[in-house]
């Protein structure tokens, strides 16, 4: 009888545990994503979400490598690419886009309309990016290397170097437009250009059905789409071609 005692409270404490476990789990969202979109654009909005659902709480992770999702170390994502990755749901948030952006102060020294002209500030921001703009522009040709200032390795660092007034960034209008609307940033070319990517909420697709994850897409997106129409109405034509 002793022994029955002892089983059954073992097991009541073992189911307990699971029951804790799982009100835990239930309860606390964690999220990876890239560091200048978690930095510039998720991380300011986190308080609506939080003012929504008090019951959740968040955990975000920032790293430039896409975590795995399979190891449940994190519930979900958000990532940068085409959508297609397998075992993985993906929602789509807005398209990668960038344009050059710079203090207004050095606006008028932006010369940036032929890649083979030395401008008077120095280009910020990834090459590619530049050489995929310029061929938007109707230019083959990349910019050469003397033309780029300092190399930063993110590209909120390379936007808050151009809002210090050290060159032209190549970024996005979607993740800076607080930025642009504050007035500290402005477009130093009208064109707009992608290279054809965008950003997903992804989690894997046995949870999609979780609350938790529901909820957190319910509200992403909502943000993005009010961030894709408001960065629409201040960039207008240039953002209509890709944006739409």
């Amino acid at each position: 009888r002793l022994v029955s005692r002892e089983a059954t409270q073992a097991f009541s404490l073992l189911r307990a545990s699971f029951v804790g476990a799982a009100d835990l789990d239930a309860s606390r969202l964690s999220l990876t994503t890239l560091p200048t979109l978690g930095t510039s654009w998720l991380t300011p909005r986190l308080g609506r979400f939080r003012a929504r659902h008090p019951e959740i709480v968040f955990e975000l992770d920032l790293s430039p490598d896409p975590q795995d999702l399979a190891t449940g170390r994190f519930d979900a994502a958000i990532r940068n690419g085409h959508g297609d990755w397998p075992g993985l749901r993906a929602v789509e948030l807005f398209p990668s886009v960038f344009m050059p952006l710079c203090a207004p102060a050095l606006l008028a020294a932006a010369n940036i309309g032929d890649p083979r002209a030395l401008p008077d500030v120095p280009l910020l921001g990834r090459p590619d990016w530049w050489t995929l703009w310029y061929r938007a522009l109707g230019f083959d040709e990349a910019p050469a290397p003397e033309r780029f200032g300092t190399t930063l390795s993110a590209e909120y660092l390379d936007i808050a170097a151009a809002i210090a007034g050290h060159g032209i960034a190549i970024g996005s209008p979607i993740l800076f437009r607080h930025e642009i609307e504050a007035g500290r940033l402005v477009p130093a070319h009208p064109l707009a250009a992608s290279d054809g990517r965008r950003f997903w909420l992804v989690y894997p697709a046995v949870r999609q059905n979780t609350q938790k994850i529901a909820r957190f897409q319910e509200w992403l997106c909502e943000e993005a789409s009010a961030d894709l129409r408001a960065t629409r109405s201040i960039l207008g034509p240039a953002m209509q071609r890709i944006a739409s």
